[in-house]
């Protein structure tokens, strides 16, 4: 259980290199994206672990209560995220319009 909990509560590991863009492409050229640091956990992973019981174990019923709200946690998380990366995208979207409209303003 204290492993659990140490992955839980433990904040990810940020790596410290450098990735450099491919050959002939400038350093700030284009849209890059970071690789994820490590594979995302689902909601779902949450809810559906499952621990061996033992007899001075914790009470699986706490420990289950605790997942869930884990879970309903990651998922508020995965929802202010999705909103958060459409709003984005329409923000993208009207600037790349309001570019569009003033370079045939002044040509």
């Amino acid at each position: 259980m204290r492993n659990l909990l140490h992955r839980i509560f433990s904040r990810p590991r940020r790596l410290h290199h450098v990735i450099e863009p491919p050959p002939g492409r400038p350093r700030n050229g284009g849209v890059f994206r970071r690789p994820p640091l490590r594979p995302r956990i689902y909601p779902s992973q949450v809810r559906d672990r499952r621990f061996r019981e033992v007899r001075r174990g914790l009470d699986p019923d706490e420990v289950y209560a605790f997942l869930h709200y884990v879970a309903e946690d990651l998922t508020a998380l995965r929802d202010d995220l999705r909103r958060t990366d459409d709003e984005n995208l329409r923000i993208k979207c009207a600037l790349r319009e309001w570019q569009s409209a003033q370079t045939r303003m002044y040509a």
